[in-house]
């Protein structure tokens, strides 16, 4: 993990803290000057320790005997103020701290063990880190242009386009993958990231990274020169990752074997993966063997047809 992103979750975390107990704060200023007998009703509660200590020391009562009178009076001033909320129309936790995570309060921590709140956001924050030098947020399902697809390969690119739309709309952690397949500028790497754009916008994370980047990223760290982040953990925590161009990095046994561990463990966790690339599913199987295809082929395969859109474009910038 990265510290910086252990830090900075750690920081939001504290903010949610700081909000809910100034929330709370504020609701009791607003309800003491409506209900101005709730003041002295919250001093009996939060005068307890200060009570029992004042009792001991000044030997007016034993310890136990002192412990159970205030505990009395604590439960009658609790009684009493949900009854004087109930009365004037507040919920009955009105008055408490709306923490954003019951577990831990909002402190990120259950005794000396991390949150789960806290594993999730620096999750979250990793992936961002990851995808900080890519247009993952620039690229929509409306820049997506049909036209550029003729005959045959448009009625095939309008059912890919429709299948797109529709993961995205319905997109779940129990959503299946994708395989998208084809040649160079035929949009994969497009529609992918309209995926990943719409996943985000409904709070989900999406991890874009192309198989070079990833695969170098991997055999750093396996070679102690990653820094502090672990990118396998990375990939397992993100809610949607998309691998692009996977057979455009180095073919060799520790990038093969890589790329079946993250499917495989993607599959495990029942996460969501898309790949995109320009190998066929024989040059898959040659490639990264059998058992991999075999991981593959419970996704649904996107076959993309037409001509390299890039070039299309570029003709039509220069008027050729």
């Amino acid at each position: 993990m990265s510290r910086e992103s252990f830090h900075r979750a750690l920081k939001t975390i504290h903010a949610r803290h700081d909000f809910a107990i100034l929330e709370s704060e504020k609701r009791q200023d607003e309800v003491e000057a409506v209900i101005p007998q709730i003041r002295n009703l919250r001093k009996t509660l939060t005068s307890t320790c200060e009570q029992v200590t004042r009792a001991v020391f000044n030997k007016q009562e034993d310890v136990q005997t002192a412990i159970r009178r205030i505990k009395e009076e604590n439960l009658f001033a609790q009684s009493e103020i949900e009854r004087l909320l109930n009365e004037h129309g507040y919920p009955q936790n009105y008055l408490e701290p709306h923490f954003h995570c019951s577990a831990c309060g909002d402190t990120g921590y259950t005794g000396s063990i991390p949150c789960d709140c806290l594993k999730d956001l620096e999750a979250q924050y990793n992936v961002e880190e990851f995808n900080a030098d890519n247009y993952i947020t620039i690229t929509d399902f409306d820049s997506f242009k049909l036209s550029y697809y003729q005959g045959e390969a448009f009625a095939r690119m309008e059912q890919v386009y429709r299948f797109c739309r529709n993961y995205a709309d319905t997109f779940s952690l129990h959503s299946s993958g994708i395989l998208m397949m084809g040649g160079v500028g035929l949009g994969k790497t497009h529609l992918s990231l309209a995926i990943a754009a719409e996943v985000m916008k409904k709070g989900y994370s999406a991890l874009y990274v192309s198989a070079p980047e990833l695969f170098r990223k991997l055999q750093n760290e396996y070679y102690g020169k990653g820094g502090d982040t672990d990118t396998m953990d990375v990939l397992m925590r993100a809610n949607l990752v998309i691998i692009d161009d996977l057979g455009a990095e180095l073919g060799n046994q520790f990038n093969t074997a890589s790329f079946y561990n993250i499917v495989n463990a993607r599959q495990n966790l029942e996460r969501p993966i898309i790949i995109n690339t320009n190998l066929n599913l024989k040059e898959i199987e040659q490639r990264y063997s059998q058992r991999t295809l075999s991981r593959l082929s419970v996704y649904p395969c996107l076959k993309f047809a037409g001509t390299d859109v890039r070039q299309l474009k570029l003709r039509e910038a220069y008027g050729l």
